[in-house]
């Protein structure tokens, strides 16, 4: 995974990448059982990264594009082209699982493919927080490995792998741990998830992709 500085508009081979990895992103994750949740999102965002990271950058997150944004690594029409992207691939990724497994159909709600709820007894400043910090914890791994210290790029798929691992490790029985907007708003869409939930998740996932473009700034010096 690298990351260009001041790059202008986004090209077709750039956003083809981040709608197929988000795609591909998508159906695994939401496919895998939910005992095997963690490890199945961790690896399979760790092969995307190896797969698209030379030609996107490897994104496949609009908090993470948002993050690199307000640090100045890319223009605004390239997040937001990225950001488009991602989120379409997630909703075709969704789509895809309504003909890939059997007894799932659009519309179907909560218990779909990718879908999430908070624990019972969480409130939504909680899931705001779970969804900040988690997604703030890969935005920082991210831009350690792949933007700020070159010594570690190679590794950077590995590195980032294993923090989406162990956030979902971690917070996955309160928030759902979703930390990516595409992947919250694509099973929405194709499901009927309440949007005013969803919108909570959404908010803390950009949100911790600001927190941690702030914290970078303070721990990286550049």
């Amino acid at each position: 995974m690298s990351v260009a500085v001041q790059d202008s508009g986004a090209t077709t081979t750039e956003l083809a990448a981040e709608f197929t990895g988000s795609t591909l992103f998508q159906i695994i994750g939401g496919a895998a059982p939910a005992a095997l949740a963690a490890p199945a999102n961790g690896l399979a965002l760790m092969a995307m990264i190896f797969a698209f990271g030379g030609a996107s950058g490897a994104h496949l997150n609009p908090a993470v594009s948002l993050m690199l944004l307000l640090r100045g690594k890319v223009s605004s029409g390239k997040a937001i082209a990225y950001m488009v992207a991602q989120v379409a691939g997630c909703v075709l990724g969704a789509l895809l699982c309504t003909t890939l497994m059997p007894g799932v159909s659009i519309g179907q709600g909560l218990g779909a493919p990718g879908t999430f709820a908070p624990a019972a007894g969480l409130s939504n400043m909680g899931v705001f927080a779970w969804e900040a910090l988690m997604t703030a914890a890969l935005g920082l791994v991210v831009y350690g490995c792949a933007v700020a210290n070159s010594a570690f790029t190679a590794a950077a798929p590995v590195g980032i792998g294993v923090t989406v691992t162990c956030a979902i490790m971690a917070a996955g029985a309160y928030s759902g741990c979703v930390i990516n907007p595409a992947c919250a708003l694509g099973p929405a869409i194709v499901f009927g998830m309440s949007m005013s939930s969803v919108a909570v998740y959404v908010a803390g996932q950009m949100a911790g992709g600001a927190l941690a473009a702030g914290l970078a700034g303070l721990i990286h010096k550049e």
